[in-house]
């Protein structure tokens, strides 16, 4: 009983029509005819249409059109495109989706986004075409509206909107039988509360959803926990008709839980505001829960009376009906209510009446599946059709001798049709994995922009408080060391001052670099070129004897994650520092190379680090760390003797 499915229909039932009657729709009611003005007679009548959920549907009807009339003659863009959206609720109340959407696409199509004076009221109107979609069963074309609307609501931070369209979403994973996927959504919802008044009719339906997803669980103590959170906000809201949906929700908890006598209370709630808002016995859902009441408390014979009266078929523009009569022609609905058919008659033991119920039910099931194929061949029968009639025409004014080419042609034609429903099809059902497919990809890629945001928010904090607190402490120890003076002082603490001033100037020139890292979000290989200049003019003038020379070979740049970046810094200033250090040369170059691929040489004119079988020696912990860096950063680095001596180091993520 997940199908809230409205439907236009033809006999009287026995829920009878009423009058919708609210504080808020009296007192709206009052100051439409208190105006003066058009103008003010019309904000007052699109105020009164907001409640469209709530008003008698007749009323509703009356109102909009009557908004209509008057936006068309007093109102600026803001009311003619309100009054249009009052039209279109006007037609889903009565349940003509497709006339409400056809009245609203026009209109969402000729807002912007970007334009703040009408952004509100083109996401009121996409969620209502997001629901009129749902009413239809639509419900991949609903979510692709969906999604597509908390992403731009999530653009400008507008929270209700976010965590409205949020709950419908997980609304339509109850419709699709999938209760832990929707608590995912509903839950997010709840992240959205703003905590005000605002945000109650949105947290109502939350919490009536939750209450669907924790009855398809067969939780019942935490459905019943919800829904009643969820029918008290919407009776404080004075939101009939989802209150009544929502009385409808808690009447199945309590049928599932055998307390009959609550169950009962929360259905006569529900029939009383559906009198009020004359949608009696217009949803299913309402009435197949009264089904399974029925059968619960052993009265059969009125679940059979209900579902035959349900099944009664008619013409809704018949006028001769009563007022008040509903039809039931859709073979959708029909199968519905012929399964609850069958099973009050299996109940009540009328076993020939219940065999002839399952082949009714036979028969609605070849008709469901019948209109479905016809379905995709509808567009193109109808052309097909007007173009044989128009043939026929001519064909009248010929002579005779060519009826037999008519006869080929209508069987080409036939032919035709067949061919080109099955190419539609076709379309349509790649169309559809590809939605599909591409909802997923959206949210995987939503997901893994989630992640690297947190990333880099993390690292730019990091960045930030070693500048802010070890770099503003580092720079204090070398700049006091400064002060202190030497003499007077023996060779051994002059000594240490010298050592501790060194240290602290290294620990400076070390955090400086990690800053200079971390607060990018991308360095490119000319970046660590920069930076690799600026060591080697800091560190010269304690080398004066020694060449130390940078230089670049850049075609085609290429640029590395911070962390990657900072990696192959360090790479380079280990390998410059042991060429000044241990070398025994006069001259270092530092050479980078990048095109289709990178390579990075260091290279000296010293002794060299290579035994007479030409192989590395084990080396330090600097070369140790040398080799870890460049695995984590995915390179390779290699030791060659350079010509005619020295030592060249190679950096590059392949192999050399």
């Amino acid at each position: 009983m997940k199908k809230a499915t409205l439907f236009l229909v033809t006999i009287a039932f026995w829920l009878a029509s009423g009058t919708a009657q609210t504080r808020i729709i009296d007192s709206l009611k009052r100051q439409v005819w208190t105006q003066s003005t058009e103008q003010a007679k019309l904000k007052a009548i699109l105020q009164l249409c907001e409640e469209s959920r709530s008003l008698h549907r007749d009323t509703l009807e009356y109102y909009a059109n009557y908004a209509r009339r008057l936006a068309a003659r007093v109102g600026d863009q803001r009311d003619r495109i309100l009054a249009e959206l009052a039209v279109a609720n006007m037609n889903y109340r009565w349940g003509w989706i497709d006339t409400a959407l056809a009245i609203i696409d026009p209109v969402i199509k000729n807002l912007r986004t970007e334009d703040n004076s009408v952004r509100d009221l083109k996401f009121k109107l996409e969620r209502q075409k997001a629901l009129y979609l749902g009413g239809q069963l639509r419900y991949s074309d609903a979510l692709t509206v969906l999604y597509k609307l908390v992403n731009e609501a999530e653009k400008y931070r507008d929270t209700l909107t976010i965590g409205a369209n949020i709950n419908t979403i997980g609304s339509v994973a109850l419709q699709r039988s999938a209760p832990r996927i929707a608590l995912t959504w509903l839950q997010r919802a709840l992240i959205y509360n703003t905590h005000d008044l605002r945000y109650e009719p949105v947290l109502a339906a939350i919490y009536t959803n939750m209450a669907d997803a924790y009855l398809q669980l067969e939780k019942l103590d935490s459905a019943e926990y919800y829904i009643r959170k969820g029918v008290g906000l919407f009776s404080k809201e004075q939101n009939l008709s989802n209150l009544a949906h929502a009385l409808q929700r808690q009447s199945s908890i309590y049928i599932r839980k055998k307390e009959f006598d609550k169950a009962e209370t929360a259905l006569r709630q529900m029939i009383d505001v559906r009198r009020q808002t004359n949608d009696g016995a217009m949803w299913l859902d309402d009435n197949l829960t009264l089904v399974d009441f029925y059968l619960e408390t052993g009265q059969a014979d009125k679940a059979i009376e209900l579902c035959q009266q349900a099944l009664l078929r008619g013409n809704v523009a018949d006028s001769s009906q009563p007022v008040g009569r509903i039809f039931a022609n859709n073979v959708n609905l029909r199968l519905d209510y012929y399964q609850a058919l069958a099973r009050a008659y299996k109940y009540a033991g009328r076993d020939s009446l219940y065999q002839e119920t399952l082949e009714r039910i036979i028969s609605a099931k070849d008709s469901f599946y019948l209109a479905n194929s016809a379905q995709a061949i509808a567009e193109v029968q109808t052309k097909y059709e007007v173009q044989k009639k128009e043939n026929l025409i001519i064909q009248q004014k010929l002579d005779l001798t060519r009826k037999n080419n008519l006869f080929y042609l209508t069987v080409a034609a036939v032919v035709f049709v067949a061919v080109v429903a099955l190419i539609l099809f076709e379309s349509y059902r790649r169309r559809e994995k590809l939605k599909v497919r591409l909802m997923l990809d959206k949210e995987k890629d939503m997901a893994q922009k989630a992640v690297a945001t947190a990333e880099e928010n993390e690292r730019k904090r990091i960045a930030a408080d070693l500048h802010d607190n070890l770099g503003a402490y580092a720079a204090s120890i070398a700049s006091n060391l400064d002060v202190i003076h030497t003499e007077g002082r023996d060779d051994q603490e002059i000594i240490a001052l010298h050592e501790l001033h060194n240290n602290s100037r290294a620990i400076v020139s070390q955090l400086g670099d990690t800053i200079w890292a971390l607060n990018k979000e991308a360095l490119t290989l000319t970046a660590i070129s920069d930076r690799l200049k600026i060591l080697v003019k800091r560190i010269a003038p304690s080398y004066p004897q020694i060449e130390i020379e940078v230089t670049e070979n850049v075609v085609r740049d290429t640029s590395l994650p911070p962390t990657q970046a900072f990696h192959l810094y360090q790479m380079v200033q280990e390998a410059l520092v042991n060429a000044v250090r241990h070398s025994g040369g006069n001259r270092v170059q530092i050479h980078i190379e990048a095109a289709d691929s990178w390579q990075i040489t260091i290279t000296d004119n010293g002794r060299g680090i290579w035994t007479e079988n030409s192989k590395l020696t084990g080396g330090g912990n600097g070369m140790e760390n040398m080799r870890n860096r460049a695995a984590t950063g995915g390179w390779v680095v290699n030791w060659k003797p350079a010509t005619p001596s020295g030592t060249t180091v190679l950096i590059g993520p392949t192999t050399i």
